[in-house]
């Protein structure tokens, strides 16, 4: 008897353990997102703030400022434990490599990594209220709020550049084969380039060599239109900001 019970004393245990962080976190003032020691700033200019969280097996976040909306861009198969500032509920989030969501600011949040493996996001903060997903839905014909996920792609194989509008942005997962290109955006328009795969891209006469979660800033004035320059498909998300 005392061995069928083992399981069910675990269980207990790991729920009563979970139990008690969510509540010493829910008694914590909030932190900026800056002093949080798990959020590593990587890119910081006027219209936005890239972070690479990464959370060890088996620690938390702190309670974490979200002042601004935000993009959540997910760099392998991961669950995580998450809960939000005044809440009394946890929930448990499956992300699949190359997730993309969006986020709205407002609330501070807390994660935990419950699991045996490393989580890993890199989070992209928008500074201009206006990348949001409300907007006129052309689908409803109405002011509403849109779908706050990018879907994954019909074929992984092939070429695609599947699109969420946010407004003043547009996020778009896009997957290059050799000798394939990404159009120039519109005048007036950055980018955000975050690697899904090892990328050896050309842009103009300049070029974009990142590995997995590396980061690229390309100003206004310098965007031109995207090459892959490499021998096998290149995948990225790229954030389109007016």
């Amino acid at each position: 008897m005392l061995g069928r019970d083992r399981p069910r004393m675990k269980c207990a245990f790991m729920w009563i353990l979970l139990s008690a962080s969510t509540l010493l976190a829910q008694q914590q003032a909030a932190i900026e997102i800056t002093a949080e020691p798990h959020h590593h700033l990587l890119l910081e200019n006027e219209s936005v703030r890239v972070f690479a969280v990464t959370i060890p097996p088996r620690e938390g976040t702190e309670l974490t400022r979200h002042d601004h909306n935000f993009l959540v861009v997910t760099l392998q198969d991961s669950e995580i434990a998450s809960w939000a500032e005044g809440e009394a509920g946890v929930l448990t989030y499956r992300f699949r490599a190359n997730d993309i969501h969006f986020f709205f600011g407002g609330r501070a949040r807390a994660m935990r990594n419950d699991t045996s493996s490393q989580y890993h996001n890199l989070t992209v903060e928008f500074l201009n209220p206006e990348v949001t997903t409300y907007g006129y839905q052309s689908n409803t014909r109405r002011w509403q709020y849109g779908g706050n996920t990018l879907l994954p792609p019909v074929d992984p194989r092939a070429k695609f550049a599947n699109r969420m509008p946010l407004g003043d942005a547009v996020v778009k997962d896009v997957q290059l084969l050799p000798g394939d290109e990404l159009p120039k955006p519109a005048e007036g328009i950055a980018q955000v380039l975050i690697a899904l795969s090892d990328l050896q891209l050309s842009s103009g006469k300049e070029k974009i060599q990142e590995e997995i979660g590396g980061v690229a800033w390309i100003p206004a004035d310098r965007a031109e239109k995207l090459v892959n320059k490499g021998t096998q498909p290149a995948r990225f998300v790229v954030v389109e900001l007016q």
